[in-house]
């Protein structure tokens, strides 16, 4: 597995890694765009049942947000838990995407989700884009509003189909 690290606040938690498979080129690559929470795991599971049905390479997108960041900046165990949960996220992300028999790559970078996540469509020519549904709550509804959210300025590119996972909802394999 090949493994690098971006620039950023915390490189330390910035990577790219990727898992080529044999030496099969692969023609059709599906993007997918992760972040915290359990969606994350749906949007992965149910990107792995589509590339195998489509016979597929996988590129996940974790961009690191105010989201991904423990709530007490100030506290003494702030890189303790920003380290175990950038950790933890890779690790679970790249334990699944084992099982994937095709190429795959995982990047966790900064910076704006939507724009990463279209630049590494555009990179690989996806033919789709998975994410997760957006989030409940006030703030996703002003989101939302604004036409803001992640989901909602990727639904609005015209580039590619976008497959919204809804929480809940894994691979039916």
């Amino acid at each position: 597995m090949n493994h690098q690290h971006h620039d950023g606040p915390h490189p330390e938690y910035t990577c790219h890694l990727a898992n080529p498979s044999t030496d099969r080129v692969p023609t059709r690559h599906i993007v997918l765009g992760i972040g915290t929470g359990l969606t994350s795991k749906n949007v992965v599971s149910y990107g792995l049942m589509l590339a195998a049905k489509e016979d597929s390479a996988l590129h996940v997108v974790h961009c690191i947000t105010s989201e991904d960041l423990p709530v007490e900046t100030d506290s003494p165990q702030f890189d303790t838990r920003l380290h175990d949960e950038m950790v933890s996220q890779r690790e679970q992300t790249t334990s699944a995407l084992a099982s994937h028999t095709d190429t795959w790559t995982y990047d966790c970078t900064y910076g704006d989700p939507a724009g990463v996540i279209l630049a590494t469509a555009d990179k690989y020519h996806a033919f789709t884009i998975v994410i997760g549904s957006p989030r409940k709550g006030a703030a996703s509804a002003v989101s939302k509003l604004m036409h803001s959210s992640v989901t909602s300025r990727l639904k609005r590119q015209n580039r590619y189909p976008v497959i919204s996972v809804p929480t809940g909802v894994g691979s039916t394999r």
